[in-house]
């Protein structure tokens, strides 16, 4: 049995050659549903849809840029012409720039660079991911990735946290605007979850230490962890949850500063 009615589906995911987006790129596939996985670097996106069709779904990959409308407007064009529909969209693009500056000194271009990423490339994406569903005439589901940036104030990521608390302002009025047509739109934040190759938090063995001392549940966020709140509200499990919004972070958020090291 179909319990997640993942069956036939098909969803698009921006970010999908990142770690978060691979494993959700998979699990997606492993759910029964063709993926389209795009990101930035081929390469990245490439490598994801593989792993994906080793679950023996129909997986594919391609090059964009979720920041052009032009590149999203291709995305979205391209999983049409192969499967006909689209049902889920995911955006995972998006990055946090940490400075030692405050507020009132960040320059208009860092402001610019970081909102375009982190809010401008989801709105973009859930507006051509809609309109592709309205004209479907079938439930959808769009998944946006916010952070806990965007849900307290934010010393040395300004910006970054303006940039995703807007775009979880800008998700819940999607929900009530896409709901009589049956398209639910939904929010996960994922924290502390480490990027291979990143400095942040210092080595693996000190993320993990430091996750430790300053996670309730005691370690850092698995990519599949977060995964697995967005097959979630891809699925239909919550085909009633529009709207919401799942923290993946071991409860860090309850007790601790946006400072990971600051316990």
């Amino acid at each position: 049995m179909d319990v997640l009615g993942l069956g036939g589906k098909v969803a698009i995911v921006t970010g999908g050659g990142g770690n978060i987006g691979t494993a959700t790129v998979k699990m997606l596939a492993a759910a029964g549903a063709s993926v389209l996985a795009v990101d930035i670097d081929l390469a990245r996106a490439e490598q994801a849809a593989a792993d994906a069709r080793a679950t023996g779904a129909d997986a594919r990959a391609m090059e964009a840029d979720a920041r052009v409308v032009g590149d999203i407007d291709r995305v979205v064009q391209a999983a049409l012409d192969r499967w006909g529909r689209l049902d889920v969209g995911v955006n995972i693009v998006g990055g946090g720039i940490t400075s030692d500056k405050a507020a009132i000194d960040l320059l208009d271009a860092e402001w610019e660079t970081t909102i375009d990423t982190n809010l401008y490339s989801a709105v973009r994406c859930s507006r051509a991911f809609a309109h592709a569903m309205i004209r479907g005439g079938s439930p959808g589901s769009i998944i946006n990735i916010a952070s806990p940036a965007g849900l307290r104030a934010a010393p040395g990521m300004v910006a970054y946290g303006a940039a995703k608390a807007a775009l979880i302002n800008f998700t819940w009025t999607l929900a009530v605007e896409l709901g009589p047509h049956g398209i639910r739109a939904n929010i996960v934040v994922p924290a502390f979850v480490p990027n291979p190759g990143s400095t942040w938090g210092g080595s693996a063995e000190q993320q993990a230490e430091l996750a430790r001392r300053t996670v309730p549940m005691g370690r850092v966020t698995l990519a599949e962890d977060v995964a697995g709140a967005i097959v979630a509200f891809a699925s239909d499990l919550t085909s009633y949850s529009t709207g919401q919004l799942v923290v993946c972070d071991g409860g860090r958020l309850l007790t601790n500063p946006i400072n990971p090291g600051v316990s």
